[in-house]
């Protein structure tokens, strides 16, 4: 068995409404930081798992970011990296 680090960042989908991005926006564009900027808001989740292999490991972390980390009906979900610990 091996120790498997990954990443997962879920956010909003496109057509949702996103508060907390919008502010971002706002107050970057009124503090003169940036003319254009387009900001979603998300969660970041850092995960170490045991598993047999590489294959397991990422099969489990896509079970678990769709069926736990993020609400299908709103979110989406992205596995950003593994490696091995």
């Amino acid at each position: 068995m091996s120790k498997f680090l990954f990443k997962i960042v879920t956010k909003l989908k496109e057509e949702i409404k996103d508060p907390q991005g919008e502010v971002v926006e706002k107050i970057s564009k009124r503090l003169k930081i940036f003319d254009e900027i387009k900001v979603q808001a998300g969660k970041f989740y850092g995960i170490t798992v045991v598993a047999k292999d590489l294959a397991e490991a990422q099969q489990k972390a896509g079970e678990l970011a769709k069926n736990v980390l993020s609400n299908p009906v709103v979110e989406t979900y992205e596995i950003i990296c593994f490696e091995e610990i």
